[in-house]
Formats: structure tokens, sequence, C-alpha cells
């Protein structure tokens, strides 16, 4: 074993991560590098093949690299998606304004009806339809976001969402005629991702996540839709302009 690794007195995977982690930075690989394989890594730092996986899987996690399967493993873009809360512009807007390539994941539509909490917020009754949109976006082949929006039906069917559709409502709605989308109102904590979630963002279960909620107001003030946005803080960054 590298001697280095036995002095130090933290778990070997986390000595582990620091090592790789400084291979990768100092080491003169660039992004898109593929790095050796997990048997040349393991041997290099003298430790076990299940050891170096949970230091590889904390960087992935990270968002230092990305492991393909069947594939390899590379070092990732350092891009990340970056936002202003004060702008109203859908993710893949803002990944298209960051020169970023963009796709849709796991898409879902169908209609459904609302708990009381939603239906205060679009001021409808429990009972009345709204159409519901899930799906994950990828940005440049990594997953950033699990976005669900319900949307009245009045303002949204399922079969506006054709095979065009980009991934944005928040795009879509603002193609109404009849709509003038004007501000949103967002509420913003922390979560943990469950099992599902965690599953669609490629992160391990009980990851910390943000999650935005917000609802979309016209130029009447009158809501016309509700969102649930689950972001990896890891590749998602939000700042404020305060003046």
């Amino acid at each position: 074993m590298d001697n280095t690794l036995r002095l130090d007195r933290r778990p070997l995977y986390a000595q582990a991560h620091d090592r790789l982690l400084a291979l990768i930075q100092d080491g003169g690989l660039e992004a898109g590098d593929r790095l050796p394989s997990e048997a040349t890594l393991a041997d290099q730092l003298g430790i076990s093949r299940a050891t170096l996986r949970e230091a590889l899987r904390l960087l992935e996690e990270e968002g230092v690299i990305v492991r393909r399967q069947g594939i390899g493993t590379f070092v990732a873009s350092d891009h990340h998606l970056e936002s202003g809360l004060e702008r109203l512009e859908s993710v893949l807007a803002l990944a298209a304004r960051q020169g970023m390539e963009t796709r849709v994941q796991d898409l879902s539509v169908d209609v459904v009806t609302v708990d009381r909490a939603v239906a205060e917020r679009l001021g409808m009754d429990r009972d009345s339809p709204v159409t519901r949109v899930r799906r994950t976006i990828l940005v440049e082949d990594r997953p950033v976001a699990f976005l669900e929006d319900l949307v009245p039906t009045r303002w949204l069917t399922p079969d506006a969402l054709g095979i065009a559709f980009t991934g944005s409502v928040l795009d879509l709605l603002r193609q109404e005629q009849s709509l003038r989308i004007q501000e949103a109102l967002a509420n913003i904590t922390a979560v943990r991702a469950g099992r599902s979630l965690a599953q669609r963002l490629g992160v391990q279960p009980d990851t910390a996540l943000l999650l935005v909620e917000e609802t979309l107001f016209d130029d009447e003030g009158r809501p016309v839709g509700f969102s649930r946005n689950y972001f990896v803080p890891e590749r998602f960054r939000f700042h404020v302009v305060r003046r």
C-alpha cells in the first residue's frame, strides 16, 4: 500500500479520492481525457478495486469525472449552469445562452387533479384537471434537473406537447397568444433525493438537492402554472444580484 495512504487516518476511499483529484488536477489531464483503467489505478494507489470505486463514485457526484458503462472514466467538463434568480427563463434557454447542448429524458405527460395546496396556488378547485409534464433535463449528457409542471388544461393540453417539444413548459406557454407570462413567485428549499429522484438524476439516494417551487403569473396577475424543479447543486449554480 502507498505509504502516503498508510499514514493518513481517514478512510481509505477518502484518501484515494484526494489522490485521484490531485492526479487529475496536477497531472495535466483535461476535460475529456480518459483515466487509466480501474486495475491500473488500484495498483498505483495500493488499494482494492472496491475502495477505488467508492472514491470514483464521490468524484462523479462532485462532477469531476464521468463514468461511461463499458467505455471508461473521463475527466468531466467544468461547465456548470449558472442563473440569476431575478431572471425568468427556462433551464433550456439558459443552457442555450451558455452554449451548452441539452436533451430531454423520461418525458411523461398526463392529466391529473391536484392536492389542496397546489389548487390554492393555481386559484382553482381540487377536482379541476391540470396537465402534468415530468421530465429529466440533461446538459452535456449529464442530468442537471428533474422538472414537474402542473398547468390548467385551459392553458395547456397534452396534445400541445408534440414531437417538437424541447422540454420547457415556460417557453411553450410564452408561445400561447392569449397568455402574457409576467413573473414568477419562487420558493427555494433543500431536500434529499429519494430513490426514484436519485435514479433519474444519477446521484446517490439522500443526496442534497435544491427544490425550486414556482408559480407563474400572467400580466393580469392570474396564476397560470405551478412547477417543482429539482436541481443537482454540483451542476447548477444560482446567484442573486442585489442593488
